[in-house]
């Protein structure tokens, strides 16, 4: 690696971190996010944890966050998050904030951009410069290291499979094997999807060896870089592979050796998964879904998103690889190894209708890689110092675009539903809801007061930002008595609550939790008077 190459990737963490840390907790968490909160709570607090085939997805995201939330609350022991109940009443301080539970997201986000060091003479100097680059600045890589669920952790182990891998196919060492199969074994035990990756990877592998020997045979022979030896691991090194990919599986599907079925409900998971992904899902949606996203989002009174650079230099990395010079990549068989692997999960998550945008970070994450290839070729083209100037500052110029949106989709426009990264986000209304409900309790009994909530549709992320309230009930219809001394309900179910009960109940509130998705405050009256007296008074 060359000092050029190193000060890429010094710039890129920089500016990784620059669009990744700040803020963190300026969105509030979506559905998801809150849904993994309390997962991770559960943990956390009493060291629960089974996994769950039927939704969820994989253990890892829980496991891997317990350092950071401990060396967060040593950092951070005294600091009043979360909930504002007093902690005489006993709110207190909250397990761990929004921006605390993100963290882990931030750091293996920023880790994809170190993983590049073991693909510098695969993708080669400058490319590796210029992916580490994109890696850092792309408008959805940066969303989504930001977002508490499982996808970037996902990401992170499949490149660390794709780099294990390439470095075994140089060195055929055991040692590279094992981190290969442990790189599976984490893909395995984080996301279903894992086996669209996989599956890609040996279409990929099939597909470039096969590619390989036709060019060699054209050429008059066949060299060693296209044999069987070459590709094939040893049975020895393929069966090491295999077992800590399987160890690692066992590991942490059976929670560490504490549930005995989490392994089968690996593998029984499937079921439910392929159902939905055959439609029987909300999540359903067109196949230029993610294409629309990253190349041309373009809503009503917002301006235009667009990574189409990143997306257009891949075309480029693409022919690149299958090219007849051979001073324009760095190593012709991973390029197009990549290639493939890249057309084929863009192909099947093109093809699946199930559809959620997090999931296009699996074939960006190859897009972006081809682009560092295209990049270096076209600067490899520039003859002059001239046009290697002007080429350097014309995609300065587009780094710098793809960095300003990347900090208007995760900061300035983080919740916007006109972000094209935004997807069933939950509004600030939710988290106005929730301040207004802990004032209110302030005043009655705290933590101790009645609290219900009742909608016929999913009611996330409540349920964690109440989580400090002692007598919390859920119901999908109304009971027969609602009442409570706060009561939270859909606008769905027009409950007129305040009338039915001659006003002895006020509704104080219309509050917007996720977009078209409203609910109202109910407060019984005696306790809504108390609270608009401890209100300061503003002179007429």
């Amino acid at each position: 690696m060359n000092r050029w190459t190193a000060l890429a990737l010094l710039l890129a963490v920089a500016g990784a971190l620059a669009l990744r840390v700040p803020q963190l907790a300026v969105r509030p968490l979506h559905n998801d996010e809150a849904i993994n909160a309390t997962k991770l709570a559960a943990l956390w607090e009493k060291g629960e944890y089974r996994y769950d085939p039927d939704e969820y997805h994989g253990p890892t995201l829980y496991y891997c966050s317990l350092p950071f939330l401990a060396l967060s609350s040593l950092v951070n022991s005294d600091a009043p998050t979360g909930s504002q109940l007093p902690a005489a009443q006993g709110g207190g301080r909250p397990t761990f904030s929004d921006s605390e539970l993100r963290l882990v997201i931030v750091a293996f986000g920023v880790g994809l951009i170190l993983l590049l060091l073991l693909l510098t003479d695969g993708l080669g100097p400058g490319a590796t410069g210029w992916a580490a680059i994109f890696l850092a600045v792309s408008p959805a890589m940066v969303f989504y290291s930001r977002y508490f669920i499982h996808e970037m952790l996902l990401i992170f182990f499949t490149l660390l499979t794709l780099a294990a891998g390439w470095r075994y196919a140089q060195s055929h060492q055991a040692g590279w094997a094992a981190v290969t199969g442990a790189g599976v074994g984490l893909m395995f035990a984080t996301k279903e999807t894992f086996v669209l990756s996989l599956a890609a990877m040996t279409l990929a592998l099939v597909a470039t060896w096969s590619w390989n020997r036709w060019r060699a045979r054209r050429l008059g022979g066949v060299p060693a870089l296209v044999s069987g030896s070459a590709w094939m691991p040893s049975s020895r090194h393929a069966g090491l592979a295999l077992a800590v990919a399987g160890g690692v599986g066992l590991v942490f599907f059976s929670s560490f050796f504490t549930n005995a079925s989490g392994l089968l409900d690996s593998v029984k998971t499937y079921l439910p998964w392929l159902h939905r992904a055959g439609g029987a899902s909300p999540h359903i949606h067109p196949w230029n879904f993610y294409l629309e996203r990253l190349v041309w989002f373009h809503p009503p009174k917002s301006p235009i998103w667009s990574e189409a650079l990143i997306l257009l230099l891949a075309a480029v990395g693409g022919g690149v690889a299958f090219s007849n010079n051979p001073d324009l990549r760095a190593q012709p068989t991973f390029a197009r190894f990549l290639t493939f692997y890249t057309l084929a999960l863009t192909a099947i998550y093109t093809l699946i209708a199930y559809k959620t945008p997090w999931c296009l970070l699996n074939f960006w994450l190859g897009m972006i890689l081809l682009a560092g290839i295209g990049a270096a070729a076209l600067f490899r083209l520039c003859r002059s110092t001239l046009t290697k100037l002007l080429l350097v500052a014309a995609l300065a110029v587009g780094v710098g675009h793809l960095g300003n949106q990347a900090w208007r989709a995760a900061v300035t426009q983080a919740a916007n539903p006109r972000n094209p990264y935004v997807y069933a986000q939950t509004t600030d209304g939710c988290r106005q809801l929730v301040a207004r409900v802990e004032a209110v309790a302030r005043v009655a009994s705290g933590p101790e007061t009645v609290v219900k909530v009742i909608a016929p549709e999913s009611y996330w992320p409540l349920p964690w930002y109440l989580r400090s309230f002692k007598h919390l009930g859920w119901w999908d219809k109304l009971p027969a008595d609602p009442y409570a001394p706060i009561v939270l309900v859909s606008a769905k179910l027009d409950a007129l609550l305040d009338e039915k009960s001659n006003k002895a109940w006020i509704m104080t509130g219309y509050y917007e939790l996720r977009p078209g998705v409203y609910f109202e405050l109910y407060v019984e009256r005696g306790l809504w008077e108390k609270f608009v007296a401890t209100l300061p008074r503003t002179d007429d």
